[in-house]
């Protein structure tokens, strides 16, 4: 891919891919394939969960995805980071998922997943990862969660590393995001001299040009939510009010207000 060799690689196992039908892989020839293609941090193969299947099909998908991991465990004998997956819809299955695999395997994180078809349901999904973050100190990734509304939330609930592809979604359907507000359909907007971020797809891209090439507004997107990253991390390390700046940072809106303000009084009663 042409990429830097500092970059690092978190590959998954495209448990998606097994939703439907069987798992046609093993543990051992995933981390193998993992390996070819130069991977920094490897992720075990699993069966993500549903809430339209029933309740023993999950619980199924749930143990067999750890049982995948303790073998991945078994085998790896690498340099590379490991990373088990991990699913549940409540937060005490998380929470027995993931100390299950602390004894029974050796991971250097978890990534917890089957998150994306609830992702509207701001209080579940917060409670879930919290009950992760709290059941292990290892660093903790989260599935296909991201974009300007999830990536803030997920910082605050202490997770390390996230994945998304809002950022290539947003732009198929021309939607520019602005960091500390959300997204803007360009076609709402007819006259504009200049553009709300000084990114350098936006410094150097004429507004009517961004509007008709999807290339460069998924760019921006990318930037977008790279700012909105950096941000946060400015207000860390300047040991500035996290919470009075995601107070101010969500106000706008009053669903991810809402998702704000539930999460933090999660997070205050674990504290």
């Amino acid at each position: 891919m042409d990429i830097p060799e500092e970059t690092v690689i978190f590959a998954d196992s495209g448990g998606f891919d097994f939703q439907a039908g069987d798992v046609d892989t093993t543990p051992a020839r995933t981390l193998e394939t993992q390996r070819q293609i130069g991977a920094d941090i490897l992720g075990t193969v699993d069966r993500p969960i549903s809430r339209e299947n029933r309740d023993r099909e999950n619980q199924r998908r749930i143990s067999d995805s750890a049982e995948y991991a303790v073998e991945a465990s078994d085998e790896h004998d690498g340099e590379e980071l490991l990373f088990a997956s991990i699913h549940g819809l409540d937060p005490e299955t998380v929470q027995n998922n993931v100390r299950y695999l602390e004894r029974n395997g050796d991971f250097d994180g978890y990534a917890l997943g089957s998150l994306v078809p609830v992702r509207t349901d701001y209080k579940k999904v917060t409670s879930i990862i919290l009950a992760a973050r709290r059941a292990t100190d290892k660093h903790l990734h989260v599935y296909g969660l991201g974009g300007l509304v999830y990536q803030p939330l997920l910082l605050y609930l202490g997770v390390d590393s996230f994945d998304s592809s809002a950022f290539i979604r947003s732009a198929g359907n021309r939607n520019y995001l602005v960091p500390g507000f959300g997204g803007q359909e360009l076609k709402h907007v007819t006259e504009l001299s200049y553009l709300p971020c000084s990114c350098p797809v936006c410094r150097d891209t004429p507004f009517t040009e961004l509007r008709e090439d999807r290339n460069a507004l998924t760019k921006h997107n990318l930037w977008a939510l790279t700012m909105e990253l950096r941000r946060f991390r400015y207000m860390v390390a300047a040991n500035e009010d996290v919470e009075a700046y995601l107070d101010l940072r969500f106000q706008g809106n009053e669903v991810t207000k809402r998702a704000y303000r539930q999460a933090k009084q999660q997070v205050r009663r674990l504290t």
